[in-house]
């Protein structure tokens, strides 16, 4: 066999020099782009969806404010006119999307609420006398007074407006309230000069409005006294606060108890709202249950709010006392809040939105 002479051949390299690599920056370029488009399109549809949902509050915010304001008017002059200037006035003072909302005559109806005894809720009738109620109608329509809304980016889906509406319907009810007070031992001092400061800024901010609520006053320590009956007066209410003595352990139900005693020597329900109002800045120790007693005024149709006082309050019971009561459980921290408590609760008896 013959044999080939050995050569220093190498072998050659089949990956040497450049090598030929597919080019991707073209289809990356295009996904970027497409990947900014839908987030640019999400960006501006949130946008848009932020300011419909703060478009709406703002939109139920003030009819709810031009309806309780035209209420307190019709509630003092009986004047229909008077109520609608009085309704628009607020509703121009509020903004919806930037502008204020403007209300046309037609967007007030005037009639009178009544609640029903099983459900508690509250039915409105044009036609119903004495007139106690006044209905507005907020938009923000094509067709309203103050437009519709105009939407940043709505070009996106074939959409350049955005319309709103919205009921509210304000009544002004008579009550007969009766305050129940603390005057355990643990009020003594800067407590009592506080709740004293607040029930004075309670019965300013009743002198101000414009129903006439007849208030009493109860208190309580280990035992209950009804201080004040029903009566318009309400400067009764500061004198016996200032001569009311301080101590002893705490009897809430006794206080809800001569509370009641004081609503039922008051008008007749058929006319009036009830209420009460509880405050305590301790634990119920003595006496009967206090949720007891509340289930036996609700059944009577007394609607009970309650007011713990600093931090040794039972909050817990008093909000159990409030939710069967159909009322609002207060708590405040020290004496301001108990003035901004008392002032707000002032404030929201004579008129209520039932709509």
């Amino acid at each position: 066999m013959k044999l080939q002479p050995r050569t220093n051949r190498t072998p050659r390299n089949r990956h040497s020099g450049p090598r030929a690599t597919p080019r991707r920056d073209g289809s990356m370029l295009v996904l970027l782009a497409f990947a900014m488009v839908i987030f640019m399109v999400s960006a501006a549809l949130a946008i848009d969806i932020a300011r419909i949902h703060l478009a709406r509050t703002e939109l139920r915010t003030s009819t709810d404010a031009a309806a309780k304001a035209a209420a307190e008017a019709l509630s003092r002059t009986q004047d229909v006119n008077a109520a609608v200037a009085r309704g628009q006035e607020i509703a121009s003072d509020n903004l919806v999307n930037g502008s204020p909302l403007l209300l046309r005559r037609g967007d007030f109806q005037f009639g009178r609420s009544e609640a029903d005894a099983d459900t508690n809720r509250f039915t409105f009738t044009t036609s119903g006398r004495p007139q106690n109620s006044v209905r507005v109608r907020g938009e923000r329509t094509e067709g309203s007074a103050s437009g519709a809304i105009p939407l940043i980016f709505g070009a996106i889906l074939n959409r350049d407006i955005f319309e709103l509406g919205h009921n509210a319907t304000a009544t002004y009810i008579e009550r007969d309230v009766a305050l129940v007070v603390d005057r355990s031992g643990s009020m003594r001092g800067q407590k009592f000069r506080d709740l004293r400061d607040a029930l004075d800024i309670f019965i300013e901010t009743l002198d101000a409005t414009p129903v006439e609520e007849e208030v009493g006053l109860a208190s309580y320590s280990n035992r209950a006294t009804a201080d004040v009956e029903l009566t318009s007066d309400l400067s009764q209410i500061a004198a016996a606060m200032d001569v009311m003595p301080v101590g002893g352990t705490t009897s809430i139900s006794s206080g809800m108890a001569a509370g009641e005693s004081i609503l039922t020597n008051g008008r007749s329900e058929d006319f009036v709202e009830r209420t009460m109002i509880v405050m305590t800045d301790g634990q119920h120790n003595t006496g009967a249950e206090p949720r007891t007693v509340a289930t036996r005024l609700a059944a009577d149709g007394v609607f009970i709010h309650t007011i713990t006082f600093g931090a040794g309050a039972d909050q817990v019971r008093m909000r159990e006392v409030a939710t069967i009561g159909r009322g609002r459980h207060y708590h405040a921290a020290d004496g301001d809040e108990l003035r901004a408590i008392y002032r707000e609760i002032a404030l929201t008896l004579s008129t209520m939105i039932t709509e």
